[in-house]
């Protein structure tokens, strides 16, 4: 059964439709490659943890030894400190691909225009315990054992489906600037002080654009947190589309564990963690009747069992419910109209997403408008406000809609924190000059089923 759910705004002024004043424009300049955290460092790096399921998950370096033998990571529990577990995984592997016009103008003749990756590795580590600290240490062709800080290798699974709580980070629309610097520290914060479990990225990571060396710089510059805390992602316009990305740099560097949620395709899947089901969904991808993303998940919200994950939560990347003219409703309108009828029928209580880079928070929705009841509806947030280069998504339509709570162009992240009968959603600005003073609380809000 969906149950019933309503909404409670605990801050005063996201009682009725606020847009917050601002006159920030822009955004930090991007970090630049010659950045000292950006050089190539000999052995493995660009360490990172992605899937965020509760018994396995994807470990993936790049290593620039040119050996492309089997990769191997070795783990074991912290509680079981003597004994530790080689997990091999298939053989290293290298791409190349075109850079794009931007990074090299010289085309395909010109030979300093074709970017060759290191050699990525990637193992699945599986039988993982849930709620469980594990230590680990990945291996490249030649033995060597790269050991950092305990810390940036050590991470712990997401708690048991069907148990009482789970804390959610979410973040979306990354870049490689100081504001996205500042949202990693704020997440990496968190997940030092243990109080989220893992991550959710809702699209638009590296903003590489074709530029294939910025996809090793976000890894390096952001290893801190990716090497320490599960992440599951989906797929953004940057990813499939800008600079000719067609997925290729993605699909290689962040696999997850799609085949385990019976999904033929990386680009959607689901995971189940505490009292939660979350849907990974593609925004780039046929996604109506009879197409494999409709069918799919058909599929799974008709697997779901509520009284094990009484909350039901999509991500995606371009919201169905925006009041942004720079990227309006209709650049998702075709996906909300295939995929909302099976959100709604289904009882889906919220709606994870990326693209537009401010905050906003909607009342219950449905069918395009305010839902009538609201419990009839699902909440929608855009974090779109990770701090990528491309700066805020300006302007506001001038009249907000009835349905938009709260819009704000300011540079954070958020947590969602569940238990089995609420979830708190807490959306926090960075601690920087581009944002307000008065506070990192930017917005709360409390479902209660």
């Amino acid at each position: 059964a969906a149950g019933r759910r309503s909404v409670m705004h605990i801050l005063a002024t996201a009682l009725s439709g606020t847009t917050r004043p601002s006159n920030r424009v822009g955004g930090s300049p991007l970090i630049p490659l010659s950045d000292p955290r950006n050089a190539q460092r000999a052995g493995p790096e660009q360490i990172h943890l992605t899937g965020a399921s509760v018994d396995s998950i994807h470990v993936t370096w790049s290593d620039n030894d040119t050996s492309t033998a089997p990769s191997v990571v070795e783990v074991r529990a912290v509680s079981d400190a003597a004994s530790w577990t080689a997990v091999p995984g298939p053989s290293g592997s290298v791409y190349s691909a075109l850079q794009a016009a931007d990074a090299c103008p010289g085309g395909y003749t010109d030979p300093s225009c074709i970017y060759t990756s290191s050699v990525l590795h990637s193992v699945q580590l599986t039988q993982l315990e849930p709620a469980t600290e594990y230590e680990y240490r990945v291996r490249s062709a030649a033995g060597k054992v790269q050991e950092r800080s305990s810390r940036s290798l050590r991470f712990t699974t997401p708690p048991a489906a069907g148990s009482p709580a789970v804390r959610f980070g979410v973040v979306a629309d990354l870049g490689q600037t100081t504001n996205s610097s500042a949202t990693v520290a704020g997440l990496q914060q968190a997940a030092e002080d243990g109080s989220i479990d893992a991550i959710l990225l809702g699209g638009d990571l590296s903003y590489a654009d074709g530029d294939h060396r910025r996809w090793d710089s976000y890894a390096r510059l952001f290893e801190g947190l990716w090497a320490g805390v599960p992440v599951a992602h989906v797929g953004g316009n940057h990813e499939v589309s800008s600079g000719g990305e067609n997925w290729l740099a993605y699909s290689r560097r962040y696999p997850n564990g799609h085949a385990a949620a019976q999904s033929d395709s990386f680009l959607w899947y689901s995971l189940e963690a505490g009292p939660a089901h979350v849907m990974m969904l593609c925004s780039y991808a046929a996604s109506g009747p009879g197409s494999p993303q409709h069918e799919w998940l058909t599929r799974d919200l008709a697997s779901v069992d509520r009284r094990r994950t009484p909350w039901l939560i999509a991500v995606l990347h371009t919201p169905w419910y925006t009041s942004n003219r720079h990227h309006p409703m209709s650049e998702g309108a075709r996906m909300r109209e295939d995929l909302e009828p099976l959100l709604l029928a289904a009882g889906t209580d919220l709606v994870l997403n990326g693209h537009v880079h401010a905050y906003e928070r909607t009342h219950p929705v449905a069918r395009g408008g305010l839902a009538s009841p609201p419990e009839s509806g699902i909440t929608h947030i855009t974090v779109g406000d990770g701090g990528n280069r491309e700066h805020f998504a300006r302007p506001w339509e001038p009249q907000q809609p009835a349905w938009s709570a709260l819009r704000e162009y300011a540079y954070g992240w958020g947590t969602l924190e569940l238990n089995e009968s609420h979830a708190v959603w807490t959306w926090l600005r960075n601690d920087d000059p581009w944002n307000p003073p008065g506070g990192r609380i930017g917005d709360r809000a409390v479902l209660e089923r």
